[in-house]
């Protein structure tokens, strides 16, 4: 298993194996990261992607840390340009702890060639805007697994194809629906972001965007127009979709009684939302000596 990061040492290098750039549709080739300690902060239980001048930044939360990455186009900002803007928007950053990492959105064209199978970032990477290198990594694992007790440890050629064919799409289906963060994105009118959503590739996404615009948020073709192994499913689309507030031609206006069982739903789900506990009531339970778990 070749598990050398953005190297690629056997992959990539050893083998030679063809990149498959996936640079007409996510411009963004490097991050400027840093952080700061956590003082007063609450600790938020969720992650923040805030639209940049150039791309866009994350808000990691951890308990005693926060930390902050700057993800961005060479092609539309220099490095020190990116620096600057990150520490003019977050201004606890210490200015002397920022680091800029260089990558490539893509995957390589075969992910297991020969006696080599690539996994995480050997294999492909591509921005963290939904965060999906963990899965990606749980993914090709445990289809390896698969696929070596299923073949009795003897794998065939039609297994390795099925696997390539697979874990290859599954690269595929993060960059199309990445296309549509970047393409309906309207927060900011810079240069980056109008190129963004004139140009950027929709690849398969193209036929999912068409439909939404006919026919509104529908789930009828969800089946058709996605594969059983995506795993954003219809549901992941529109969620984008109409949340970007995306125009369609089946606008539908809802009578009264369906705008109240609504009303009295989100009622619910927010009475039920402020029962929870806060990060640090679920940290200080986890480290109870009388927690027992089920």
């Amino acid at each position: 298993m070749d598990a050398s990061g953005f190297r690629s040492e056997l992959l990539g290098q050893a083998l030679g194996v063809p990149f498959v750039s996936y640079a007409d549709t996510l411009y963004c080739d490097r991050a400027v990261i840093g952080g700061w300690q956590r003082t007063t902060e609450p600790i938020h239980p969720f992650t923040v992607a805030e639209t940049m001048d150039a791309g866009w930044a994350w808000q990691i939360e951890h308990e005693h840390f926060i930390n902050r990455g700057y993800v961005y186009s060479s092609a539309f900002i220099s490095d020190e340009d990116a620096r600057a803007e990150h520490l003019r928007k977050n201004p606890k950053i210490p200015g002397d702890k920022t680091r800029v990492v260089k990558f490539r959105a893509g995957r390589y064209q075969t992910l297991w060639m020969k006696n080599v199978v690539g996994i995480g970032n050997s294999a492909g990477f591509v921005e963290p805007l939904e965060a999906t290198a963990l899965q990606v990594i749980c993914v090709e694992v445990s289809s390896l697994a698969d696929s070596l007790a299923d073949s009795l440890c003897e794998p065939t050629p039609t297994l390795i194809e099925l696997y390539n064919r697979y874990n290859t799409a599954a690269w595929d289906d993060i960059r199309d629906f990445l296309a549509v963060h970047y393409k309906f994105n309207t927060r900011l009118d810079t240069p980056f972001w109008k190129a963004a959503r004139n140009d950027v590739a929709m690849h398969k996404a193209q036929a999912i965007v068409d439909f939404y615009r006919e026919n509104g948020p529908s789930v009828v073709a969800g089946a058709a127009l996605l594969h059983p192994s995506n795993s954003f499913g219809m549901d992941g689309y529109l969620a984008m979709l109409v949340g970007q507030n995306v125009p369609h031609g089946k606008p539908w206006n809802a009578p009264p009684m369906e705008r109240e069982f609504w009303r009295q739903r989100c009622q619910k789900l927010a009475a039920y939302a402020q029962t929870g506990m806060t990060v640090k009531e679920a940290l200080m339970a986890l480290r109870s000596p009388n927690l027992k778990w089920g």
